[in-house]
């Protein structure tokens, strides 16, 4: 029993320290950011095959 109380202990410790470190976590623009340009390559269309600058 004591066998598996210490990895079950270390396990539930470190499942602790994830969800405190995923709760800090800020992920893609915030709100007020503005995104900047980026290019896309066209499938369809008349601009099919050309790469576009979006802004």
């Amino acid at each position: 029993m004591r066998t598996m109380l210490v990895p079950s202990i270390a396990i539930v410790a470190l499942s602790f320290s994830a969800l405190a470190v995923a709760a800090d976590l800020e992920s893609g623009l915030q709100v007020g950011d503005k995104a900047g340009y980026f290019e896309v390559k066209d499938c369809t269309g008349p601009s099919a095959g050309k790469s576009l600058c979006y802004r």
